[in-house]
């Protein structure tokens, strides 16, 4: 069944129309990664206090989405999405705002992403299966002041993690074996799956500390002391990006992304052996 999601996945990713800019026919995203992570993983519950207890537990958000607590066992069903080459191509040469294909895809390629997540509860449902896909649920909520900054009750980066698919940055994103410049996404079922091994103990275990993308941001919110989110979002949603966001044919922000792109990380593990573009 592992293998059947799997050949899912990407069958929707390759096929969808929704991968696909209509103007410009630019594809958003790659061959797709997926990982299997059991919703009762220690992993969720150690996240209540690496995060705070406001992060809820894949039983949790399916309890509370669906009205069930009967159910015994689940899975969380994660996929890493490989930003293309020619948006990638379009954010490298930038030192200040994305490139116009890069913006698209932070906007245009974020709803595909949702209509994945629509359509792999779809197609659980239609094969007997209950589930939900979190970011999506009407119990998916942000938080602007916690512990930990800007943060939500459920991180697809930290499930990503649980689910064997790559470890986090200096930058706060995620490196997977397709590198940095990704998107993720998750939905959890009751469709008891065989989780995906996690081969690094280490929760940074694939970056280089190399400081790159220190250098790639353009106001300074990556130092060595960690990643300043408030002066990353500001920078993000400020009247420049969204008026760039308005000129490239995107809405609400033209994103950024410098720090994922003319990295090591960019479109590889750095530590691992995918050399593939």
């Amino acid at each position: 069944m592992e293998e059947k999601i799997l050949e899912e996945i990407r069958r929707f990713v390759a096929t969808s129309l929704g991968n696909r800019h209509e103007e410009t026919g630019l594809i958003y995203f790659s061959e797709p990664l997926v990982g299997y992570a059991s919703w009762d993983d220690p992993l969720f519950k150690e996240y209540k206090n690496s995060i705070g207890e406001f992060h809820l537990t894949p039983r949790e958000i399916f309890a509370a989405t669906l009205d069930d607590n009967r159910v015994a066992v689940g899975t969380v069903i994660c996929w890493v999405l490989p930003i293309s080459e020619l948006a990638r191509q379009s954010n490298r040469l930038q030192e200040q705002w994305p490139g116009r294909e890069w913006a698209l895809t932070r906007y245009f390629g974020e709803e595909f992403n949702c209509e994945l997540r629509r359509h792999m509860v779809e197609y659980l449902t239609g094969l007997g299966y209950q589930a939900v896909a979190p970011t999506l649920s009407g119990v998916f909520q942000c938080f602007s002041e916690t512990p930990v900054g800007i943060a939500s009750n459920w991180s697809e980066r930290h499930a990503a993690y649980a689910a064997g698919l790559g470890t986090f940055s200096m930058n706060d994103a995620f490196i997977s074996e397709a590198g940095m410049a990704i998107r993720l996404g998750s939905v959890i079922t009751d469709l008891k799956l065989l989780p995906t091994l996690r081969k690094e103990q280490d929760y940074r275990a694939n970056c280089l500390n190399c400081n790159a993308c220190i250098s790639r941001c353009p106001v300074g919110a990556i130092t060595m002391s960690g990643h300043d989110k408030i002066k990353c979002r500001n920078y993000l949603f400020c009247e420049e990006s969204v008026q760039l966001a308005e000129k490239y044919g995107g809405q609400r922000t033209s994103g950024c992304g410098l720090c994922q792109t003319r990295v090591p990380c960019e479109f590889k593990n750095p530590r691992g052996k995918n050399e593939a573009r």
